[in-house]
Protein backbone atom coordinates (compact mmCIF):
# COMPACT_ATOMS: atom_id res chain seq x y z
CA UNK A 1 0.00 0.00 0.00
CA UNK A 2 0.98 3.42 -0.12
CA UNK A 3 2.17 4.45 2.98
CA UNK A 4 4.01 1.42 3.67
CA UNK A 5 7.27 3.60 1.79
CA UNK A 6 7.92 6.81 3.66
CA UNK A 7 11.45 7.33 2.09
CA UNK A 8 12.25 10.64 0.76
CA UNK A 9 14.68 9.72 -1.99
CA UNK A 10 13.87 12.06 -5.09
CA UNK A 11 12.30 10.76 -8.09
CA UNK A 12 13.70 11.06 -11.44
CA UNK A 13 14.02 14.60 -12.51
CA UNK A 14 11.49 14.74 -15.06
CA UNK A 15 9.07 13.48 -12.32
CA UNK A 16 10.22 16.76 -9.99
CA UNK A 17 9.02 19.02 -12.63
CA UNK A 18 5.33 19.82 -12.26
CA UNK A 19 2.90 22.06 -13.11
CA UNK A 20 1.68 24.33 -10.06
CA UNK A 21 -0.57 22.07 -7.60
CA UNK A 22 -4.22 21.50 -9.01
CA UNK A 23 -7.49 21.68 -6.78
CA UNK A 24 -10.22 19.40 -7.11
CA UNK A 25 -14.07 19.76 -5.89
CA UNK A 26 -15.00 16.35 -7.00
CA UNK A 27 -16.96 13.96 -5.08
CA UNK A 28 -16.18 16.34 -1.86
CA UNK A 29 -18.97 14.57 0.15
CA UNK A 30 -17.88 11.37 -0.66
CA UNK A 31 -14.60 11.32 0.20
CA UNK A 32 -15.36 13.38 3.61
CA UNK A 33 -17.21 10.61 4.44
CA UNK A 34 -14.92 7.74 3.51
CA UNK A 35 -12.22 8.99 4.76
CA UNK A 36 -13.48 9.52 8.27
CA UNK A 37 -14.65 5.72 7.96
CA UNK A 38 -11.21 4.42 6.86
CA UNK A 39 -9.65 6.12 9.41
CA UNK A 40 -11.72 3.64 11.57
CA UNK A 41 -10.19 0.81 9.88
CA UNK A 42 -7.87 -0.42 12.95
CA UNK A 43 -9.65 -0.38 16.68
CA UNK A 44 -8.57 2.60 19.17
CA UNK A 45 -7.26 1.67 22.01
CA UNK A 46 -10.46 2.60 24.29
CA UNK A 47 -12.41 0.96 21.83
CA UNK A 48 -14.35 4.44 21.47
CA UNK A 49 -15.31 3.67 17.43
CA UNK A 50 -16.97 0.01 15.88
CA UNK A 51 -14.35 -0.69 13.27
CA UNK A 52 -14.65 -0.04 9.58
CA UNK A 53 -14.66 -3.07 7.36
CA UNK A 54 -13.01 -1.63 3.90
CA UNK A 55 -15.00 -2.20 1.26
CA UNK A 56 -15.69 -2.02 -3.29
CA UNK A 57 -17.36 1.29 -2.89
CA UNK A 58 -13.88 2.40 -1.43
CA UNK A 59 -11.59 1.00 -3.94
CA UNK A 60 -14.62 2.57 -6.42
CA UNK A 61 -13.94 5.87 -5.09
CA UNK A 62 -10.51 5.95 -5.01
CA UNK A 63 -10.07 5.16 -8.30
CA UNK A 64 -10.72 8.40 -10.53
CA UNK A 65 -8.65 10.30 -7.78
CA UNK A 66 -5.13 8.36 -8.50
CA UNK A 67 -6.20 8.53 -12.27
CA UNK A 68 -6.37 12.53 -11.57
CA UNK A 69 -3.08 12.54 -9.65
CA UNK A 70 -0.83 10.05 -11.78
CA UNK A 71 -2.15 12.40 -14.64
CA UNK A 72 -0.32 15.74 -13.01
CA UNK A 73 2.61 13.66 -13.30
CA UNK A 74 2.93 12.85 -16.29
CA UNK A 75 1.54 9.16 -16.64
CA UNK A 76 0.46 8.39 -19.56
CA UNK A 77 -2.87 6.34 -20.01
CA UNK A 78 -2.59 3.31 -22.44
CA UNK A 79 -4.97 2.52 -25.14
CA UNK A 80 -7.23 -0.68 -23.58
CA UNK A 81 -5.55 -2.99 -26.00
CA UNK A 82 -1.75 -1.95 -25.30
CA UNK A 83 -2.88 -2.12 -21.36
CA UNK A 84 -4.23 -5.18 -21.85
CA UNK A 85 -1.37 -6.87 -23.42
CA UNK A 86 0.65 -5.17 -20.90
CA UNK A 87 -1.41 -6.97 -18.45
CA UNK A 88 -1.14 -10.30 -19.68
CA UNK A 89 2.83 -9.75 -19.58
CA UNK A 90 2.95 -8.79 -16.06
CA UNK A 91 0.61 -11.13 -14.43
CA UNK A 92 -0.16 -13.83 -17.11
CA UNK A 93 -3.58 -14.54 -18.88
CA UNK A 94 -5.37 -14.81 -15.22
CA UNK A 95 -8.76 -13.53 -16.29
CA UNK A 96 -9.83 -16.32 -18.66
CA UNK A 97 -9.87 -19.14 -16.16
CA UNK A 98 -11.27 -18.83 -12.69
CA UNK A 99 -8.82 -19.05 -10.27
CA UNK A 100 -8.63 -18.29 -6.26
CA UNK A 101 -5.73 -15.87 -7.13
CA UNK A 102 -8.52 -13.18 -9.14
CA UNK A 103 -11.75 -11.23 -7.94
CA UNK A 104 -13.09 -10.03 -10.74
CA UNK A 105 -15.17 -6.37 -10.31
CA UNK A 106 -17.46 -4.20 -12.25
CA UNK A 107 -14.90 -1.56 -12.13
CA UNK A 108 -11.45 -3.27 -10.84
CA UNK A 109 -10.10 -6.72 -10.72
CA UNK A 110 -7.56 -7.81 -8.13
CA UNK A 111 -4.82 -10.52 -7.98
CA UNK A 112 -4.22 -11.92 -5.02
CA UNK A 113 -0.50 -11.80 -3.88
CA UNK A 114 -0.80 -15.09 -2.38
CA UNK A 115 -3.43 -18.35 -3.37
CA UNK A 116 -5.85 -17.24 -0.43
CA UNK A 117 -9.20 -17.05 -1.96
CA UNK A 118 -11.04 -15.54 1.15
CA UNK A 119 -12.93 -12.30 0.76
CA UNK A 120 -11.60 -10.76 3.78
CA UNK A 121 -7.67 -11.07 3.01
CA UNK A 122 -8.53 -8.73 -0.52
CA UNK A 123 -8.91 -5.39 0.96
CA UNK A 124 -6.00 -6.21 3.61
CA UNK A 125 -4.06 -3.28 3.41
CA UNK A 126 -0.89 -4.97 5.36
CA UNK A 127 -0.94 -7.21 2.48
CA UNK A 128 0.12 -6.31 -1.19
CA UNK A 129 -2.53 -7.29 -3.46
CA UNK A 130 -2.59 -5.67 -6.45
CA UNK A 131 -5.79 -4.09 -7.86
CA UNK A 132 -6.58 -3.16 -11.88
CA UNK A 133 -8.55 -0.07 -12.91
CA UNK A 134 -9.33 -0.86 -16.54
CA UNK A 135 -11.07 2.40 -16.76
CA UNK A 136 -8.22 4.43 -15.80
CA UNK A 137 -5.64 1.84 -16.24
CA UNK A 138 -3.25 1.78 -14.26
CA UNK A 139 -2.78 -0.28 -10.73
CA UNK A 140 -2.98 0.32 -7.24
CA UNK A 141 -2.53 -1.46 -3.63
CA UNK A 142 -4.91 -0.99 -1.44
CA UNK A 143 -6.25 2.66 -1.60
CA UNK A 144 -6.83 4.84 1.44
CA UNK A 145 -8.08 8.25 0.68
CA UNK A 146 -5.55 9.97 3.12
CA UNK A 147 -2.51 8.64 1.70
CA UNK A 148 -3.44 10.77 -1.17
CA UNK A 149 -5.82 13.18 -0.28
CA UNK A 150 -4.74 16.52 1.71
CA UNK A 151 -8.17 18.87 2.08
CA UNK A 152 -6.57 22.69 1.69
CA UNK A 153 -10.20 23.92 2.71
CA UNK A 154 -14.02 22.49 3.31
CA UNK A 155 -14.24 22.20 -0.43
CA UNK A 156 -11.22 21.34 -1.72
CA UNK A 157 -8.29 19.05 -1.96
CA UNK A 158 -4.78 18.70 -3.54
CA UNK A 159 -3.68 15.40 -5.16
CA UNK A 160 -0.39 13.64 -4.44
CA UNK A 161 0.43 10.43 -4.91
CA UNK A 162 3.15 8.72 -3.15
CA UNK A 163 6.50 8.22 -5.11
CA UNK A 164 6.77 4.21 -5.11
CA UNK A 165 2.93 4.03 -6.69
CA UNK A 166 3.86 6.53 -9.82
CA UNK A 167 6.75 4.88 -10.26
CA UNK A 168 5.21 1.59 -10.30
CA UNK A 169 2.68 2.73 -12.76
CA UNK A 170 5.50 4.81 -15.21
CA UNK A 171 7.82 1.80 -15.10
CA UNK A 172 5.21 -0.57 -15.87
CA UNK A 173 2.99 0.51 -18.44
CA UNK A 174 5.13 3.76 -19.89
CA UNK A 175 8.54 1.99 -19.85
CA UNK A 176 10.11 4.46 -17.76
CA UNK A 177 13.83 3.34 -17.13
CA UNK A 178 14.50 6.07 -15.05
CA UNK A 179 11.27 4.68 -12.73
CA UNK A 180 12.69 1.27 -12.85
CA UNK A 181 16.05 2.86 -10.94
CA UNK A 182 13.60 4.59 -8.51
CA UNK A 183 12.20 1.21 -8.03
CA UNK A 184 15.38 -0.86 -7.81
CA UNK A 185 16.48 1.84 -5.04
CA UNK A 186 13.48 2.29 -2.86
CA UNK A 187 10.40 -0.39 -3.79
CA UNK A 188 12.57 -3.85 -4.12
CA UNK A 189 9.51 -5.88 -1.70
CA UNK A 190 7.37 -4.74 -5.00
CA UNK A 191 9.62 -6.07 -7.44
CA UNK A 192 10.50 -8.90 -6.31
CA UNK A 193 6.69 -10.12 -5.80
CA UNK A 194 5.96 -9.37 -9.65
CA UNK A 195 8.52 -12.16 -10.21
CA UNK A 196 7.80 -14.67 -6.63
CA UNK A 197 4.09 -14.31 -7.19
CA UNK A 198 2.83 -13.09 -10.63
CA UNK A 199 5.46 -14.79 -12.20
CA UNK A 200 7.05 -11.35 -14.48
CA UNK A 201 10.46 -12.39 -15.52
CA UNK A 202 10.75 -10.03 -18.67
CA UNK A 203 13.34 -7.70 -16.40
CA UNK A 204 16.96 -8.51 -15.85
CA UNK A 205 17.98 -6.01 -13.39
CA UNK A 206 14.26 -7.94 -11.22
CA UNK A 207 15.76 -11.18 -11.76
CA UNK A 208 18.60 -10.58 -10.60
CA UNK A 209 17.23 -8.66 -7.15
CA UNK A 210 15.43 -12.03 -6.89
CA UNK A 211 17.82 -14.76 -7.75
CA UNK A 212 20.08 -13.14 -5.70
CA UNK A 213 17.73 -13.45 -2.79
CA UNK A 214 17.91 -17.20 -3.53
CA UNK A 215 21.76 -17.46 -3.52
CA UNK A 216 21.83 -15.95 -0.14
CA UNK A 217 19.57 -19.12 0.82
CA UNK A 218 21.67 -21.72 2.75
CA UNK A 219 21.89 -25.20 0.77
CA UNK A 220 19.19 -27.14 2.24
CA UNK A 221 16.78 -24.41 0.89
CA UNK A 222 18.14 -22.79 -1.97
CA UNK A 223 16.47 -25.80 -4.21
CA UNK A 224 13.55 -23.63 -3.16
CA UNK A 225 14.22 -21.38 -6.17
CA UNK A 226 12.70 -23.91 -8.89
CA UNK A 227 9.01 -23.09 -7.55
CA UNK A 228 9.29 -19.91 -9.27
CA UNK A 229 10.98 -21.53 -12.42
CA UNK A 230 8.59 -24.27 -12.78
CA UNK A 231 4.82 -23.17 -12.41
CA UNK A 232 1.23 -23.71 -12.94
CA UNK A 233 -0.14 -21.15 -14.47
CA UNK A 234 -4.34 -20.03 -14.31
CA UNK A 235 -5.05 -22.63 -16.54
CA UNK A 236 -3.00 -25.04 -14.19
CA UNK A 237 -0.56 -25.38 -17.25
CA UNK A 238 3.07 -25.93 -16.55
CA UNK A 239 4.81 -23.09 -17.59
CA UNK A 240 8.46 -22.41 -17.76
CA UNK A 241 10.52 -19.25 -17.01
CA UNK A 242 13.48 -19.64 -19.44
CA UNK A 243 14.61 -16.09 -18.43
CA UNK A 244 15.52 -17.37 -14.94
CA UNK A 245 17.37 -20.03 -16.69
CA UNK A 246 19.17 -18.16 -18.88
CA UNK A 247 20.24 -15.99 -15.64
CA UNK A 248 21.74 -18.95 -14.05
CA UNK A 249 23.51 -19.98 -16.94
CA UNK A 250 24.79 -16.53 -17.09
CA UNK A 251 26.42 -16.22 -13.64
CA UNK A 252 27.40 -19.56 -13.16
CA UNK A 253 31.24 -20.48 -13.07
CA UNK A 254 34.16 -22.63 -11.63
CA UNK A 255 33.77 -20.64 -8.24
CA UNK A 256 30.01 -20.01 -8.20
CA UNK A 257 27.89 -23.10 -9.18
CA UNK A 258 25.28 -23.22 -5.96
CA UNK A 259 22.30 -22.30 -7.92
CA UNK A 260 22.95 -24.99 -10.69
CA UNK A 261 23.34 -27.42 -8.47
CA UNK A 262 20.29 -26.81 -6.24
CA UNK A 263 18.31 -26.72 -9.53
CA UNK A 264 19.83 -30.35 -9.75
CA UNK A 265 18.39 -31.00 -6.54
CA UNK A 266 14.87 -29.89 -7.53
CA UNK A 267 15.07 -32.21 -10.35
CA UNK A 268 15.70 -35.03 -7.64
CA UNK A 269 12.60 -33.78 -5.51
CA UNK A 270 10.91 -33.85 -8.61
CA UNK A 271 10.92 -38.45 -8.18
CA UNK A 272 11.36 -38.15 -4.76
CA UNK A 273 9.06 -36.76 -1.48
CA UNK A 274 11.88 -37.57 0.89
CA UNK A 275 13.07 -33.83 2.60
CA UNK A 276 10.56 -31.92 0.43
CA UNK A 277 8.73 -30.06 3.48
CA UNK A 278 10.58 -26.43 2.40
CA UNK A 279 8.48 -26.17 -0.37
CA UNK A 280 5.94 -23.94 -0.52
CA UNK A 281 4.46 -26.16 -3.59
CA UNK A 282 5.59 -30.25 -3.66
CA UNK A 283 7.31 -30.88 -7.23
CA UNK A 284 6.64 -34.48 -6.45
CA UNK A 285 2.80 -33.88 -5.77
CA UNK A 286 1.94 -30.89 -8.29
CA UNK A 287 3.39 -31.98 -11.43
CA UNK A 288 2.15 -35.15 -13.42
CA UNK A 289 4.85 -37.51 -14.99
CA UNK A 290 5.08 -36.00 -18.51
CA UNK A 291 5.11 -32.64 -16.42
CA UNK A 292 8.24 -33.90 -14.56
CA UNK A 293 9.98 -35.19 -17.74
CA UNK A 294 9.74 -32.00 -19.10
CA UNK A 295 11.49 -29.96 -16.48
CA UNK A 296 13.80 -32.77 -16.32
CA UNK A 297 14.21 -31.80 -19.85
CA UNK A 298 15.18 -28.06 -19.19
CA UNK A 299 17.48 -28.50 -16.12
CA UNK A 300 19.74 -31.15 -17.98
CA UNK A 301 19.93 -29.07 -20.82
CA UNK A 302 21.71 -26.43 -18.60
CA UNK A 303 23.43 -28.57 -16.15
CA UNK A 304 25.29 -30.98 -18.39
CA UNK A 305 27.17 -28.68 -20.54
CA UNK A 306 28.36 -26.76 -17.99
CA UNK A 307 29.52 -29.26 -15.73
CA UNK A 308 31.45 -30.39 -18.98
CA UNK A 309 32.85 -27.10 -18.99
CA UNK A 310 33.61 -26.60 -15.59
CA UNK A 311 33.78 -29.94 -13.94
CA UNK A 312 37.93 -30.42 -14.99
CA UNK A 313 38.33 -26.81 -13.40
CA UNK A 314 37.36 -28.45 -10.12
CA UNK A 315 36.51 -31.90 -10.06
CA UNK A 316 36.08 -31.79 -6.04
CA UNK A 317 32.78 -29.55 -5.72
CA UNK A 318 31.06 -31.71 -8.71
CA UNK A 319 28.79 -35.33 -8.09
CA UNK A 320 30.67 -38.41 -9.55
CA UNK A 321 27.59 -38.98 -11.52
CA UNK A 322 25.87 -36.37 -13.93
CA UNK A 323 22.53 -35.46 -13.15
CA UNK A 324 21.03 -36.59 -16.63
CA UNK A 325 22.70 -40.04 -15.39
CA UNK A 326 21.06 -40.26 -12.25
CA UNK A 327 17.22 -39.09 -13.54
CA UNK A 328 17.65 -41.97 -16.51
CA UNK A 329 18.00 -44.34 -13.55
CA UNK A 330 15.20 -43.04 -11.52
CA UNK A 331 12.46 -43.04 -14.65
CA UNK A 332 13.35 -46.00 -17.00
CA UNK A 333 10.74 -44.17 -19.94
CA UNK A 334 12.38 -40.46 -19.35
CA UNK A 335 14.86 -41.32 -22.51
CA UNK A 336 11.99 -42.77 -24.52
CA UNK A 337 9.69 -40.00 -23.67
CA UNK A 338 12.27 -37.19 -24.56
CA UNK A 339 12.97 -38.82 -27.44
CA UNK A 340 9.36 -38.81 -28.95
CA UNK A 341 9.06 -35.32 -28.13
CA UNK A 342 11.97 -34.42 -30.11
CA UNK A 343 14.17 -33.41 -27.27
CA UNK A 344 12.13 -30.32 -26.53
CA UNK A 345 14.05 -28.52 -28.86
CA UNK A 346 16.88 -28.48 -26.44
CA UNK A 347 19.96 -28.89 -28.66
CA UNK A 348 22.26 -29.92 -25.29
CA UNK A 349 20.42 -32.01 -24.12
CA UNK A 350 19.98 -34.01 -27.73
CA UNK A 351 23.42 -33.97 -28.13
CA UNK A 352 23.42 -35.95 -24.61
CA UNK A 353 21.41 -38.51 -25.55
CA UNK A 354 22.21 -38.55 -29.26
CA UNK A 355 25.82 -37.70 -29.55
CA UNK A 356 26.76 -37.40 -33.26
CA UNK A 357 22.98 -36.81 -34.44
Amino acid sequence: MQNKNTSTAPLPLEDNIRSPQKLYDMNIEEIKKHMLLQSHIEASEDNEYKIYNYTVHDVEIALPIIAEGLKETGFIKLGQAAFDDRVKTIFGDIFKTSNSRVKLRDKFNTVLVDSIGANEDEFDYTIDNVFISREYRFITDVPLIGDFVTFTDSNHYKIEINPPLIARNKYLFNNSRSDLAYLLAEDTLFLKTLVTSFGYTKEEKINTLVMNDYLDLDNNHMPTVGEIIFVKNAAGELEIKQELLKWIVAHTSVDDHALLQALSYYAYALYSNDDNDMYTRNPFKIFSLDEKRKIAAYIANIYEPLRQQLMPLDAGKWPVSSLLENLLMEDKGLARFLKEHDYFSLPALKQELEPGN
